[in-house]
């Protein structure tokens, strides 16, 4: 197991299909492997959260919930 950092643009691309710049927790539904651990903060729960959706140049706001319920639904 690797340490707590964070990842190279050959790893976004691999695994997340990301470009620095552009990462996202959306990213992960592209993570077929599930190979990409996800941490939230507990500051975050019971709020909006703004993320990109794949793309840096628009953000969505969800709830932080409804995030986890996603990413949770794809296995992550």
């Amino acid at each position: 197991m690797r340490a707590l950092s964070f990842a190279s643009p050959d790893d976004l691309l691999k695994y997340l299909k990301l470009t620095p710049g552009s990462v996202t927790p959306l990213g992960l539904l592209n993570d077929e492997e599930n190979a990409v651990h996800f941490y939230l903060d507990e500051t975050f729960l019971s709020h909006k959260i703004g993320v990109h959706p794949n793309d840096n140049t628009a953000t969505i706001w969800l709830d932080t919930e409804d995030l986890i319920r996603i990413l949770k639904d794809h296995g992550t």
